[in-house]
C-alpha cells in the first residue's frame, strides 16, 4: 500500500517514515513538495501498519531493500529523483545515497543514531543487556507523551487516537528486537560514512526527545559530501514533519532540492 500525490510531473519524491509510525507523519511535507511541482510517493514501510509481531522479525536490511527497489522504480520513470525521510526513514536516505552517490539529494530528518534523547528513562543503560540476551523477544519499550511531538494541541490528538486505538496503524511500543536493528543501522552508517558523497540535508532538533541531535551531527561532521547542509531546530521534538517547525521542515529541504535543480539546468 502507498501514498501519493502524482501530477505527472518530472521530478519526484519518495518520503519514508519512522520506526512503528506511519505515511500520515508525512502529510503535510508531502502536500507542500506537491505544491512545488514534485510527485511525492510516501509507502508504507515493511512490517510497519501491520502489528507487532510482524515488526518483530523485520531486519534493517528489508527496509533498505524495500528502499532501494522504490527509489529504482522512480528512477526509472523519472527524469529527477529525491528521497527523504523521518528517523529511520532519514537513516534509510542515507544508506541510499552511498549507494548511489549519483542520487540528486537526500534529506534526513531527525535520525535515529541513537536512543538517547531526553525522554529516555535513566535506565537505559541496561537496553544493551536486554538487546543481547533472549530478553529481547519479550522486552517492548511503551512510547507515552511527549510521542515526539512538541506541539501541545497535535499531541493530544495523538493520545487521543492511541487511547482509542485509531492510530491509523501506529504502534504505541517498540519491540527489543526493532531497537536492535536500529542500532544496527546506525552501526552500519558510522562504518560508512566516508561512502557518504551525494548531496544531502539533516534537520534535527535540540529538543529532540527520542535521539540526541548528537548522531545527527556526526554524520555531518565526518561525512565527505562536499554538497551538505545541517539545519537546527529549537522549538521541536522528535517528530519535526508534525511539530511546529514542520513546515521549517519542508521550506530548508524543497530549497536545498529546488538549489541543486537550478545548478543542473
Amino acid at each position: 500500500m502507498e501514498f501519493s500525490i502524482v501530477n505527472n510531473n518530472e521530478k519526484a519524491v519518495l518520503l519514508l517514515h519512522g520506526l512503528t509510525g506511519t505515511p500520515l507523519e508525512l502529510r503535510w511535507v508531502a502536500r507542500d513538495f506537491s505544491k512545488e511541482n514534485y510527485d511525492v510517493y510516501f509507502p508504507i514501510l515493511p512490517g510497519h501498519c501491520s502489528s507487532l509481531e510482524e515488526i518483530k522479525n523485520i531486519k534493517w536490511q528489508d527496509l533498505y531493500s524495500f528502499t532501494k527497489d522504490y527509489y529504482l522504480s522512480l528512477k526509472a520513470k523519472y527524469k529527477h529523483v529525491f528521497v527523504g525521510g523521518l528517523c529511520v526513514g532519514g537513516m534509510l536516505s542515507l544508506i541510499l545515497a552511498m549507494d548511489f552517490p549519483d542520487i540528486d539529494a537526500v534529506a534526513s530528518w531527525s535520525p535515529a543514531m541513537g536512543i538517547d534523547g531526553w525522554a529516555i528513562p535513566w535506565y537505559r543503560f541496561l537496553l544493551p543487556f536486554v538487546l543481547h540476551s533472549p530478553l529481547k523477544h519479550l522486552y517492548y519499550w511503551k512510547e507515552s507523551d511527549p510521542y515526539g511531538i512538541k506541539n501541545e494541541s497535535m499531541r493530544r490528538k495523538i493520545k487521543q487516537m492511541m487511547e482509542r486505538e485509531e492510530n491509523f496503524g501506529a504502534y504505541d511500543k517498540i519491540p527489543a528486537t526493532t531497537i536492535l536493528e536500529l542500532n544496527r543501522m546506525s552501526k552500519y552508517i558510522k562504518q560508512n560514512i566516508n561512502r557518504l558523497t551525494a548531496p544531502f540535508i539533516i534537520i534535527h532538533s535540540k529538543e529532540d526527545d527520542l535521539s540526541s541531535i548528537k548522531g545527527a551531527k556526526f554524520i555531518y561532521e565526518k561525512a565527505p559530501s562536499k554538497i551538505k547542509k545541517f539545519v537546527e531546530l529549537t522549538n521541536s521534538y522528535h517528530i519535526i514533519t508534525m511539530g511546529n517547525e514542520k513546515d521549517i521542515v519542508s521550506k530548508e529541504t524543497i530549497s536545498f532540492f529546488n538549489s541543486l535543480l537550478k545548478e543542473k539546468s
